[in-house]
């Protein structure tokens, strides 16, 4: 079973903030290169400003859409895969490496986020490489303050996925149990 982080958690009002910005600067352009057909110098700008807000709306679509849905975790029945693009992550990891689970708080204990190495974060909504309060680097997914804590010989996993109490019963049943 793969587990996802819904796309309505991942868009926040930053992401509105652009595009408004982004749509704004588009109309402008548009405008000038309607309303001065005769003048060659703008209308030559007008279309570099469309053309650029054409390519930066694609990296704004890209960041806050197409990465969060490309970003899982699947649960098989001796594996566990992550696919966490921000934070260069496509592991799998054998039921052999899973050393242990355990449910954490990631509000005020030693697993709390400390600082972002690589990924994104934004509200509860985190998906790359954290430095933990307790010094230790951790591949993060987790859309909540709630996780499971999975340790293997290489790294430490934080996972909370969307449909978290699903994601905790078949990691249960299809790996190792998690303790509470």
């Amino acid at each position: 079973m793969t587990y996802f982080v819904s796309i309505l958690h991942t868009i926040n009002p930053l992401f509105f903030a652009l595009l408004a910005v982004l749509a704004l600067l588009l109309w402008k352009a548009i405008y000038t290169f309607k309303t001065y057909p005769d003048d060659q110098e703008l209308r030559r700008n007008a279309t570099k400003e469309m053309v650029v807000g054409g390519l930066v709306l694609i990296l704004i679509l890209g960041i806050f859409v197409v990465v969060p849905l490309v970003a899982g975790i699947t649960v098989k029945d001796d594996e566990l895969s992550l696919r966490l693009p921000t934070g260069f992550t496509f592991e799998t990891y054998p039921e052999a490496d899973i050393l242990s689970a355990k449910m954490v708080s990631l509000d005020q204990s030693e697993y709390a986020i400390a600082s972002k190495v690589v990924g994104t974060e934004t509200r509860a909504y985190r998906e790359g490489i954290f430095l933990l309060q307790n010094g230790t680097e951790a591949a993060v997914f987790a859309n909540g303050n709630t996780a499971i804590l999975v340790e293997t010989p290489n790294r430490i996993l934080l996972l909370g996925p969307d449909r978290f109490d699903n994601f905790v019963k078949s990691f249960s049943e299809k790996l190792i149990p998690v303790q509470p």
